[in-house]
């Protein structure tokens, strides 16, 4: 019933379209913006191609949409800027809700909950288990910039040494090479990372940190409300839990 609820809303003409989907619908190409740094949501394999959970979301939306999709590089520092400067019509990735990003943009329902915890190297995952223990001057903590990552260290760890690093390609390597004790990042990317560094890497807290309990969502500009009605009809059938197997993230 759901399903046949979203394909009439699709085929429905609505009062008052908006230049945004008037546009995107006449282009015939909804242009999706997106990081590619953030596995196993959205990131550039050894080909150089785009893959992760966003990815294929974002081609699932283009079919139901009936528009070609092309994704369109940003960075976390420059997400917000590159959205409402129109570089793109949808940002997808794993774009965390914040007060001030509903405040500037409109933000889609509920994706996938998440929250904030240390990734380190395993040998060193019973020393780290606490926020106390890891806001101390003798811990080097890296971050990536730009984003709900970089908010947290600084609002939070603001005793430990603090290590900006250029990308979030660069941290993993960084504790690797035992040149940062702590990453903080996202359930969904620690988890992801211990798994591609088993016994090397490992999430040392088992719950996030408190009160960065999250969720992810889809982002898009505050004039384009059509489509953020078409993109949550579309989530609301979605079969996610496919996806999430598929690339291996935790409920």
């Amino acid at each position: 019933m759901k399903k046949i609820i979203f394909l009439m809303s699709l085929l429905c003409a609505v009062n008052g379209y908006g230049d945004d989907w008037s546009m995107v619908k006449e282009r015939g190409i909804l242009r999706v913006g997106t990081t590619g740094d953030y596995a196993p949501i959205s990131f550039t394999n050894n080909d150089g191609k785009l893959q992760g959970f966003a990815i294929d979301m974002a081609e699932s939306l283009g079919k139901a949409l009936s528009l070609k999709v092309v994704f369109i590089k940003t960075s976390w520092p420059t997400l917000s800027k590159d959205l409402a400067n129109n570089k793109f019509d949808i940002a997808m990735g794993g774009i965390t809700y914040t007060k001030d990003r509903a405040n500037a943009f409109l933000l889609t329902s509920k994706v996938i909950d998440n929250g904030k915890i240390a990734l380190v190297r395993c040998e060193d995952s019973i020393q780290y288990t606490s926020e106390k223990v890891i806001n101390n001057a003798s811990v080097k903590v890296v971050v990536n910039p730009g984003g709900t990552n970089e908010r947290f260290v600084k609002s939070r760890l603001i005793n430990s040494t603090v290590i900006n690093a250029k990308d979030n390609f660069v941290p993993f390597g960084m504790l690797l090479s035992k040149q940062a004790d702590v990453m903080v990042t996202d359930l969904i990317e620690g988890r992801y990372q211990s798994r591609l560094h088993q016994n090397k890497l490992c999430v040392a807290n088992a719950q996030p940190f408190v009160g960065t309990e999250s969720y992810k969502v889809y982002m898009v500009q505050k004039d384009s409300k059509i489509l953020l009605t078409k993109v949550n009809d579309w989530l609301s059938v979605m079969e996610i839990d496919a996806l999430k197997r598929k690339w291996k993230i935790d409920p």
